[in-house]
């Protein structure tokens, strides 16, 4: 019986040393589960630091683009449209001439035949030639 009492003492001590021992590691990994929180938690400041920083830095780079989109714009208005209306002016004004060609050499183009028929022959006459 001495055996079996000092045989289950034995395997309580185990298992004490086993506990222990369990105990210890789960007590470590705690320890750094904390500790890995910890820093997460002292970076944060820094992180939402650099946050506002982007932010702020993002906000400053749509203003400057409003103004240059504001520049463009006034630039366009003031510059660009009255060159480009008078180039259009010039064109509309080369098509109306091109025009008035067109019709002045036709016209000229059916008075020559008009008058070589009808003028030539009494011009002939008249220089008595024949």
């Amino acid at each position: 019986m001495l055996g079996r009492l000092e045989e289950k003492v034995d395997g309580v001590g185990k298992r004490l040393d086993r506990f222990q021992r369990e105990f210890t590691e789960e007590r470590r990994r705690s320890s750094e589960s904390r500790h890995r929180l910890h820093e997460r938690i002292d970076e944060q400041p820094h992180r939402i630091g650099e946050a506002e920083k982007t932010v702020v830095a993002a906000g400053a780079i749509a203003a400057q683009q409003r103004d240059v989109i504001a520049a463009l714009t006034t630039t366009i208005d003031q510059e660009i449209k009255p060159t480009m209306n008078q180039v259009k002016d010039i064109t509309r004004l080369g098509k109306t001439a091109a025009l008035i060609f067109a019709s002045l050499g036709f016209t000229a183009g059916g008075m020559f035949i008009y008058f070589s028929e009808t003028v030539v022959p009494l011009i002939r006459r008249w220089l008595r030639i024949e």
